[in-house]
């Protein structure tokens, strides 16, 4: 059982079971590892300065990003993640984004306001009615959960009175209610900051019953800004201007999982298309006193160099070491152990330690799947104090066995699963190294479908062609996956098959 086995390792609870930095918010500064650049990046953005950050998949880019928003906002920065794009088109989408950003910011903006109401006295008249404006045109209509986990995630002195009290005051359940929460919409914020006589005579948005009924109160001529480059960013640059009035002291934009969006099918071409044209306007990243930070896979790179100026803004590339994976995982461990125990101390030879970090390839989400591929195993054995060889032999096997081979390897025709195929290939022929001759061989081909399976195993970056040559003059590929080199060192010739 895995309660007795994390009291016989001295766990509260696994640490291995959540692999995600979202899964981790609630702990996850204690167990967050601080990788050399990381100080750098934050005081880089602090100063309005906008980088790319760029990774291998599970190399902790969102666990960056999170870090990043927790510090920033510590520092009275105005932050929001960007990591939702299931709105946005799949090309030509600037306006799209733009729109987006100023809803996120918007909304977090004027929640940040009805709970600091004092705030409101550092502006003018013509601050309130540009925030009545972005109010109408941008702020997004929150269920009662939703706001009150956006009211609990800002800064404040005060109570919730407030929201109390509005919602008593306001809202009526006969017309208001919405699935299971209710709608906290443009009326109720209006009435909270007391914006009624900045905002003209169109003026409140109506508590309909329909969600998508519900009406943002802008005029014709307001709404047209909406679809204006220019006029976006300059009322992204009038909120930052009014932000810096009250509390902040600049703002910025975090783009994450821009990869993940599954419209795009992990698709290479199609990740550079969807943010080439927000990552093009270099007016857009130079604003001052807003940064925005983008998230990418380092495969995309290449081609979005093509068009995105690189050179003019500075890249931050997540490359782990294999020396960083025993630290790194040491901070979860001490952590769920109350500083009783040590990655190290969880085994009792280094040559298991040393086959863990090999397989997980300086991946900080390999290890921590790798690791709780371990415990399960373990959990047959629960009275032991430590992750027994045997264990961690038949966790190596099903780690490397079940990975999810499909979100590492970049798709270039938007149809990867020949990925799978070109893997057992290489699994088949039971060699780290192969030649063109192991492939005849194995699968009774002719050269030319072999060098031609070869060449597709090099761009996906399965293989690489070694410097050397064999034997007889032939070349040699070597087989660049820990995970597969180990499958094929235990005798696995088929994924799925032990």
């Amino acid at each position: 059982m895995t309660n007795k086995l994390n009291t016989s390792l001295g766990f509260t609870k696994n640490p291995f079971s959540k692999f995600s930095a979202e899964e981790e918010i609630e702990f996850h500064n204690e167990i967050f590892y601080e990788p050399p650049f990381y100080q750098t990046l934050l005081d880089d953005l602090k100063s309005g300065t906008s980088r790319f950050i760029l990774g291998q998949r599970g190399h902790g880019k969102s666990s960056i990003i999170h870090k990043l928003k927790d510090d920033l906002e510590k520092s009275q920065v105005l932050t929001i993640i960007i990591d939702r794009f299931d709105e946005i088109s799949l090309t030509d989408n600037k306006i799209e984004l733009l729109n987006l950003i100023l809803r996120e910011f918007v909304t977090k903006y004027v929640v940040f306001l009805d709970k600091n109401k004092s705030y409101l006295k550092k502006l003018d008249n013509e601050d309130k009615e540009a925030i009545c404006l972005l109010i109408k045109l941008f702020f997004k209509p929150l269920t009662k959960t939703e706001y009150e986990s956006r009211y609990d995630s800002i800064k404040k002195i005060k109570t919730k009175n407030w929201f109390i009290n509005i919602f008593n005051l306001f809202v009526k359940p006969a017309n208001s209610l919405i699935g299971t929460g209710v709608l906290i919409t443009s009326k109720l914020i209006y009435d909270s900051l007391k914006l009624t006589a900045f905002q003209g005579k169109n003026s409140y948005t109506e508590y309909l019953s329909e969600i998508e009924n519900i009406n943002t109160n802008a005029t014709q001529q307001e709404e047209e800004l909406k679809k204006s480059k220019r006029h976006l960013k300059e009322l992204l640059n009038r909120l930052n201007t009014i932000c810096k009035k009250t509390y902040y002291k600049s703002s910025v934009v975090l783009f994450d999982k821009v990869d993940e969006f599954q419209e795009l099918n992990q698709d290479i071409n199609k990740i550079a298309s969807f943010t080439e044209d927000i990552l093009t306007d270099t007016e857009l990243l130079l604003q001052n006193d807003i940064a925005i930070a983008f998230s990418l896979w380092s495969e995309v790179k290449p081609i979005l160099a093509r068009k995105v100026r690189f050179d003019k803004f500075k890249e931050i590339d997540i490359s782990w070491k294999k020396n960083d994976m025993s630290p790194l995982i040491n901070k979860r461990i001490v952590h769920f152990s109350g500083n009783t125990r040590s990655f190290n101390s969880l085994f009792k030879n280094d040559v298991d330690i040393e086959s863990i970090i090999e397989i997980c390839n300086k991946s900080p989400r390999d290890l921590i799947s790798c690791l709780s591929d371990i415990y399960d195993y373990q959990t047959a054995n629960d009275d032991s104090k430590f992750f027994e060889t045997d264990n961690i032999s038949k966790g190596l096997i099903k780690f490397a066995n079940r990975y999810d081979y499909l979100s590492i390897y970049p798709s270039r025709t938007g149809r990867n699963k020949d990925v799978i195929s070109m893997i057992n290939i290489i699994l088949k022929t039971r060699k780290t190294n192969i030649t063109i001759l192991d492939l005849n061989q194995t699968f009774n081909q002719r050269t030319r479908w072999s060098q031609g399976k070869l060449e597709n195993m090099i761009k996906y970056k399965l293989i690489e062609e070694d410097s050397r040559l064999g034997k007889k003059g032939e070349k040699i590929y070597n087989v660049l996956d820990p995970k597969l080199i180990h499958l094929i060192k235990r005798g696995v010739t088929n994924l799925g098959n032990n």
